[in-house]
């Protein structure tokens, strides 16, 4: 699989193929690399957006505006199954590498092109990214505490949401291509992906007329939902029906809200709301975490802490789990990043190898596509590629 995509939605996509068992040809510009091993926190030359989506590639560092460079990615093309790019919309087709270039050494390949607005419209070739389109699709209309502080997801939700979509395609793609025998292209975009992730709001404006606003931790649709402070920290209590509600008034030891008319359902709920949440807040900050938290468990009510970066790291369940995987990196030693979310009984998804230095693999790729020492030497001496190895 040959990616030439960068940063963070492409790189996600093809680490999960990867961690799927996909041999990953990463194509980085030969002055830098990928955006992404500049972006901070560094530990030496590996930056902590690049080590955890580009582990388990090859990496080899082309010129693609050279003639000479875009002759290697056409010969890599044509012994691969999928290409990838998130190139800029138009940016494919001025390089040389738009889908009729690259179908045209190799018909069958699948074609994947993940971008910010997606592949038409007025706005296909504008710039764009994660906070930018969280934006645009009314994420950051529904996030953070009031209308008058404009917050984004504190994740780059649309970028790895577009790279999961992506990654789906790709596996669909290659399915039918198993099937019939022919290639396809595969879209895929920040855009999409953040109409999507907004599905249940936009209902929300069509059955009510009203455009739904930030709730910070709350949900709109049930209560008691949200964040809670208590004596040395916070919890997410998530009360989704009168089931749960009865449970919850039991291990707060307040059954008398069982018959007030303004907590009887889930709609009444929510309409008092204040008057619900405003004991319950005064009554969480009296005692720690470990006490609502072991409250709530012995009477099976849905509700967690609010853990920190490192508080992951050490969770319990993520131990249990096995999510985290220790990889060597060069210079730093073992750091801890999360496997892929999926089980698989008999094919399980898993790291093989840690993040590629710039053009680590360059030489051994360029003799799998054909290349002899003496025209690999003369590349690199043209600077169409740098390779190492």
């Amino acid at each position: 699989m040959l990616d030439l995509s960068t940063v963070v939605a492409g790189p996600t996509a093809t680490m999960i193929l990867a961690d799927l068992g996909a041999d990953i040809i990463k194509v980085e510009r030969m002055e830098g690399g990928d955006d992404a091993r500049n972006m901070g926190p560094h530990c030496g030359e590996w930056g902590a957006y690049f080590v955890p989506i580009n582990r388990g590639k090859r990496s080899i560092a082309i010129d693609v505006t050279k003639p000479a460079g875009r002759e290697i990615v056409f010969r890599l093309a044509t012994g691969s199954d999928v290409f990838v790019e998130n190139f800029r919309g138009g940016t494919a087709a001025k390089l040389g590498l738009d889908e009729a270039a690259i179908r045209a050494r190799n018909p069958e390949i699948i074609y994947a092109s993940l971008s910010a607005y997606g592949q038409r419209g007025p706005d296909y070739l504008k710039p764009g990214y994660d906070a930018i389109l969280q934006a645009r699709t009314g994420i950051v209309s529904v996030t953070g505490p009031n209308a008058e502080t404009p917050i984004r997801a504190g994740v780059s939700i649309l970028d790895m949401g577009a790279g999961v979509w992506m990654a789906l395609g790709i596996l669909a793609a290659l399915f039918e291509k198993q099937r019939s025998g022919r290639g396809q292209r595969v879209d895929a975009s920040l855009f999409e992906t953040g109409v999507m992730l907004m599905c249940y709001h936009l209902l929300y404006r069509q059955f009510t007329g009203v455009s739904p606003g930030p709730e910070g931790s709350r949900h709109n649709a049930m209560a008691p939902y949200g964040a809670f402070r208590t004596a040395d920290g916070a919890i997410m209590i998530g009360i989704s029906n009168d089931r749960l509600f009865r449970r919850l008034c039991a291990a707060l030891g307040r059954e008398d809200w069982l018959s007030d008319p303004r907590f009887a359902t889930n709609a009444s709920r929510v309409r008092n709301r204040a008057d619900l949440e405003g004991p319950i807040a005064d009554l969480a900050c009296t005692k720690p975490s470990a006490h609502w938290l072991a409250l709530f468990k012995q009477h099976d009510v849905p509700a967690d802490a609010v853990q920190n970066a490192q508080q992951v790291i050490d969770d319990q369940q993520v131990a249990a789990l096995d999510q985290l995987a220790e990889v060597m990196l060069e210079g730093h030693g073992p750091a801890k990043i999360p496997r892929l979310p999926i089980g698989l009984s008999a094919t399980p998804p898993s790291i093989t190898s840690p993040p590629p230095k710039l053009g680590e693999h360059g030489r051994a790729i360029l003799r799998e596509a054909g290349y002899s020492d003496a025209e690999i030497d003369e590349l690199v001496q043209s600077r169409a590629c740098a390779v190492g190895g």
